[in-house]
């Protein structure tokens, strides 16, 4: 027993023993197993803000090169509302890139990217069957807009389709953007505004003497 005791410690204080040892040690207690794989976690987490930049970056300029397809324009047929004989009309994206334009034989229109709440196809049913999209149709839903349009084929409904329900979302986003800082930089006047009352109050206050003319003085701040 005492031998075998004596070769276990002999063992265990050899190097042998310790790099296994302490190996296995780092590995159950999580710790990283050498600075090479720290190094990449770090370069990980300083490459990821980075990739995603790119990622947008990408996505918006193929965004962009798709809308500046739709600045061209296309043919199509506007639906009525009601009664009425389809016309043929003109539709496509103003050159700064906010608005869609139709124009026709007497009529004309324009919807805001920003406006666009849906860009859906047109749905038509019966009583013996399912709503199922109608060919080529397609339609812009605003807020106090909808308007209807038939495209020349599928594809060129799917492709303006899916072009402004894109860009429609951006433009929607970045509205909400200026909108938001406008609101900021509104809150922020404001509480300068505070500051500076708060500030010629207290100038006020310490040219006072008496304790009326100091209420006076804070009733006059008060107002202004």
């Amino acid at each position: 027993m005492g031998g075998a005791d004596g070769k276990k410690r002999l063992v265990e204080m050899s190097p042998f023993a310790d790099s296994t040892s302490d190996k296995d040690s780092n590995e159950e207690n999580g710790e990283p197993q050498s600075v090479a794989a720290r190094a990449k976690g770090w370069l990980s987490q300083i490459a990821a803000p980075i990739t995603s930049m790119k990622e947008q970056y990408d996505k918006d300029r193929e965004r962009e090169a798709r809308l500046e397809e739709l600045k061209s324009g296309a043919t199509m047929l506007l639906l009525p509302d009601g009664r009425g004989s389809n016309v043929s009309v003109k539709l496509c994206v103003s050159s700064d890139g906010s608005m869609v334009t139709w124009t026709g034989t007497g009529l004309s229109g324009v919807m805001s990217l920003s406006a666009i709440r849906e860009v859906k196809p047109v749905m038509q049913s019966s009583f013996f069957s399912k709503a199922a999209p109608v060919p080529s149709q397609w339609m812009l839903i605003a807020d106090d807009q909808t308007v209807r349009f038939e495209a020349t084929n599928e594809e060129v409904k799917q492709q303006w389709m899916s072009t402004l329900e894109e860009c429609a979302a951006s433009a929607s986003e970045e509205k909400k953007g200026r909108k938001m800082a406008a609101q900021a930089r509104r809150k922020l006047g404001l509480e300068e505004k505070r500051r500076e009352n708060e500030r010629r109050k207290a100038e006020v206050m310490k040219t006072c003497g008496s304790g009326g003319m100091k209420h006076t003085a804070a009733a006059m701040m008060s107002r202004g």
